[in-house]
């Protein structure tokens, strides 16, 4: 198991990818520290965790509150006594941060909500959990993106725009915090089909009379959230020790840059 004994923050755990990512942790060694705003579900997925012999603790947690963050990995912290690895799977239905849309006609504050909602969210919870990792000596966090970040992706703007300024965000953190041992880096896949996020986008992208042009990447299928989860836990774990400020992307082959 590559993250035995790790203490692991999965923030806002409860969606399609952030509960995978937990249970790859868990299955891979980590007690993972749940948080996210629906208790009774945060409460679920603990209960499965530790049903199928993980370690797993839940708290409700608001992922934008940068003085609820704090207090909340200070607990962690004096609890476990470390904390290994950090992850945060914010995200919202498309529709509540403003995409697909016609940026000719949208409004400053629909563009950049998912600006401050999950490139917000990820500064505070990788900054704060970094400052924790330093002061013990080393870590690993994790941050995620998206293939819109390399793409020509009409109507997207404001979600790829968020692609783009978390791959800048964790290569920044890398440099910041390289020197106290503490590793950041970056996942990005591509389109998850087991995801409602991309469901609804793509309902919303043939509203608006856009036709995708699918085409099938070399392994000749998407990628599952699954494969996502075990790259986030080779990234977290020792096996990438001499990884930091990389963007590793799980695409089926589809992107190379």
């Amino acid at each position: 198991m590559i993250l035995a004994s790790k203490h692991a923050l999965v923030f806002a755990a409860t969606g399609g990818i952030g509960s995978e990512v937990a249970r790859t942790f868990a299955r891979e060694g980590a007690h993972v520290w749940l948080s996210g705003r629906d208790a009774a579900r945060l409460e679920a997925l603990a209960d499965e965790i530790r049903a199928a012999g993980g370690a797993a603790t839940a708290e409700t947690l608001d992922a934008t509150d940068s003085a609820a963050i704090s207090a909340y990995v200070d607990r962690v912290a004096a609890s476990a006594g470390q904390i290994d690895v950090c992850f945060n799977a914010i995200g919202l239905p498309p529709t509540e941060l403003g995409y697909p849309a016609e940026s000719a006609t949208q409004d400053r504050d629909q563009f950049m909500k998912p600006l401050e909602i999950i490139l917000g969210s990820t500064f505070l919870t990788s900054r704060t959990a970094a400052a924790q990792m330093a002061h013990q000596g080393g870590g690993a966090i994790v941050t995620l993106s998206a293939t819109l970040s390399g793409m020509t992706a009409g109507f997207m703007a404001g979600i790829s725009a968020t692609c783009g300024a978390i791959e800048a965000l964790t290569r920044s953190l890398a440099g910041e915090f390289g020197h106290a041992g503490v590793r950041v880096n970056c996942v990005r896949g591509s389109a998850m089909i087991e995801t409602r996020t991309i469901r609804e986008t793509s309902a919303g992208l043939a509203a608006l009379g856009y036709v995708q042009q699918m085409v099938a990447p070399p392994l000749g299928r998407p990628i599952t959230i699954g494969e996502t989860a075990a790259t986030a836990a080779f990234l977290a774990s020792d096996l990438a020790s001499g990884m930091t400020g990389r963007v590793v992307t799980v695409c089926a082959g589809a992107f190379v840059g």
